[in-house]
């Protein structure tokens, strides 16, 4: 299992999940962006690098991929809104492709490099206003992932298995998710079943738990929900968490507690994996 490499033939499928509850207007602990915000600058920065990833000396960069941005809330009477959160000329589509995404950039920010000059990076999703973020719809999320996710697996029998990568900061409010996210985690491809990577988002300054091997290292009930609805971490995946000194052994699952922005980027560096330049053909 966890074999097959990406080639035009037989494309990857990388889809995130966004909590967009009110609560996601915090900030992280030590820093004044919000999780919201940084939420979306990690899935704009992974794009973008996954164009270039993708790009082989031709106008376009080549179909490697295809991928979601799913965000979830509710209204303000309790109502999930649940969907794609692309917009532009992709709003409305659960799954786009790479070219897609190079094809549609929805804006450009200025930021400053290391070396403190202005660069522009490019916008696929941004975060909602405040006032449309309410509640936590975790379970109609999942479902809705599963509908995607099962589709796009008969189209692609032969491929690497789709990840999803759940960013949350807190609990479902529509009941409990672990046993619709055992039924998203059976779906997959001949190369094995799909990868569901949870990432706890916290404003707390409490030490983070990062790939970890059995719920004895977490003391939080939520923790060891979260741990048993995320997926093992195959050994392609383990090594490439050891390659970046994270402490991941046999049996890790691909999960991260209390995470800061730091934590999140490491968990979808490693969750995302197969989107590595060696890993494509």
């Amino acid at each position: 299992m966890y074999e097959k490499n990406v080639d035009r033939s037989c494309p990857g499928c990388i889809i995130f999940l966004v909590d967009q509850s009110f609560s996601m207007t915090d900030p992280f602990a030590g820093s004044p962006k919000s999780k919201c915000q940084a939420v979306a600058s990690a899935i704009n920065r992974f794009i973008g690098e996954l164009i270039t990833i993708c790009e082989r000396g031709e106008d376009k960069p080549r179909h490697y991929f295809d991928v979601g941005v799913i965000g979830y809330t509710t209204d303000q009477n309790n109502r999930p809104i649940i969907g794609s959160v692309l917009q532009g000329a992709l709003a409305g589509w659960d799954l786009v492709s790479i070219v897609d995404l190079f094809d549609n950039c929805l804006d450009t920010e200025v930021r400053q490099n290391d070396q403190g000059a202005d660069i522009f990076v490019p916008v696929w999703y941004q975060a909602p206003p405040p006032e449309q973020m309410a509640g936590t719809p975790m379970c109609g999320v999942f479902q809705r992932c599963r509908q995607i996710v099962s589709d796009w697996c008969g189209l692609h029998p032969n491929s690497f298995p789709p990840v999803i990568l759940h960013l949350t900061d807190g609990e479902s409010t529509d009941g409990a998710p672990e046993g619709i996210a055992d039924d998203l985690r059976r779906l997959g491809t001949n190369d094995g079943p799909l990868l569901l990577f949870n990432c706890h988002l916290s404003a707390s300054p409490s030490e983070s738990v990062i790939f970890p091997t059995n719920e004895g290292q977490l003391i939080d009930e939520y923790a060891k929900i979260l741990f048993r609805m995320s997926s093992p971490l195959p050994d392609k995946l383990q090594k490439m968490a050891q390659v970046k000194n994270l402490d991941a052994h046999p049996g890790s699952r691909g999960m991260a507690f209390n995470a800061d922005a730091t934590k999140m980027l490491m968990l979808i560096s490693v969750g995302t994996t197969i989107a590595s330049p060696q890993y494509l053909r």
